[in-house]
């Protein structure tokens, strides 16, 4: 078995974590660590540790570089380590700017290097679940993604480089590519139109934004992002609505939610055989009210109409047996999931270095095209205030 010597680059309250989180892995070895901060940070034993990352790639031994930086430093440090011969992973963003992304992306061809993007929700056993579902169409088709995300920022004080857009690019681009992502995942699909809203909370602090997505094929998604609430407050929501079915997921990394869906026999047997779903409660579609008409609204019982187990969504019909209630739910801690995201990104990474025939589950291309929605959505929103 291959052994992989890292190095972590930001050694920061993520850069530690990840540290923690891969040393289960026997094909890892942490043996270098760069951060400018370095000397008041306690250095691992065996690990070399060095307050400038360029020192940290003439290292030889080293395969493969963790970038765990500002996301304005992910050009220049991600270039320079694959000029310098190493393999990398990405935290996201890929960059602030669609240009330097893209110049990432000329570096990894012209370096044959393996690049790929820190996509932990991509690695979610739970929404890989569901991203099957979405790819079989079991409730349909995916028509809406709404996501909304109340974050506190207590430790985020006005000179924190979060609020510099010079060094974090803004809500979007910082944070909110991780759901852009998401919606990528479950439902790729050409962007047709993008656009955005903010509030400033001082001039400094840009702490509320919204980007609304139109992808070819009719799915709109909406991402309400705010820094500004306590931290009693907090929570992610993810909201998906198919044409047979409305998800909902909570946590920003999510370990269960909510179904309600119009079922056949297949696609009850599907969710049946979920590991992750639990059933609450279910009737025969017959036997169920459609209460979004009062009794006597409209033509009901014309001639040649539909048989009641036929239902349209999206002017397609589809043949239905019960509604459907049910939760999903992971049995790990939010710790030990996002422990076990974290390992099968870089053991993803490193299963593209030993067979070039891999396909990345995170690949640059996911980096850009979820950053390319964020910085349109951020440039609509400033241009509007």
């Amino acid at each position: 078995m291959r052994v992989f010597n890292i190095g972590i680059i930001g050694y920061g309250g993520f850069g530690k974590f990840l540290h923690h989180a891969w040393k289960p892995l026997e094909n890892v070895r942490v043996v270098a660590i760069a951060d400018k901060n370095m000397d008041a940070l306690k250095v691992p034993d065996g690990v070399k540790a060095f307050n400038d990352w360029r020192a940290l790639l003439l290292e030889k031994e080293i395969d493969a570089v963790a970038i765990v930086t500002e996301p304005s430093t992910h050009e220049e440090i991600a270039m320079a380590c694959m000029e310098a011969g190493k393999h990398v992973l990405i935290e996201k963003p890929l960059a602030i700017t669609l240009p330097a992304a893209e110049r990432i992306v000329q570096t990894r061809d012209r370096t044959d290097k393996v690049a790929a993007i820190d996509f932990i929700m991509r690695f979610n056993p739970l929404l890989q679940t569901i991203q099957g579902f979405t790819q079989q169409e079991i409730f349909g088709k995916l028509r809406r993604v709404d996501v909304e995300n109340y974050a506190q920022d207590e430790q985020l004080p006005p000179e924190h480089w979060f609020w510099d857009s010079e060094r974090s690019g803004g809500i979007l681009i910082e944070h909110a590519v991780h759901f852009i992502d998401l919606v990528h995942f479950f439902a790729p699909a050409k962007i047709l139109k993008v656009n955005g809203l903010k509030h400033n909370r001082n001039p400094q602090q840009e702490d509320q934004i919204i980007a609304n997505v139109l992808y070819e094929g009719g799915l709109i998604a909406t991402h309400y992002h705010a820094f500004a609430r306590p931290g009693f407050f907090e929570i992610t929501r993810i909201k998906l609505a198919y044409d047979l079915a409305d998800i909902e997921l909570q946590g920003w990394i999510p370990l269960g939610g909510t179904l309600k869906a119009l079922v056949d026999k297949k696609s009850k047997k599907v969710l049946q055989n979920c590991p992750f779903f639990q059933e609450t409660d279910s009737s025969l579609i017959e036997d169920a009210n459609d209460e979004s008409r009062p009794k006597g609204w409209g033509i009901s019982d014309q001639a040649g109409s539909i048989h009641k187990n036929t239902v349209r969504s999206g002017g397609l019909p589809y043949e239905v047996n019960e509604i459907l209630t049910g939760n999903f739910r992971l049995k790990q801690s939010k710790q030990e999931v996002y422990a076990d995201c974290v390992r099968a990104s870089l053991s993803d990474l490193l299963k593209k270095i030993e067979n070039p025939g891999h396909s990345l589950t995170a690949s640059l291309e996911t980096g850009l095209e979820s950053l390319k929605v964020a910085v349109l959505a951020t440039e609509s929103a400033r241009s509007t205030n």
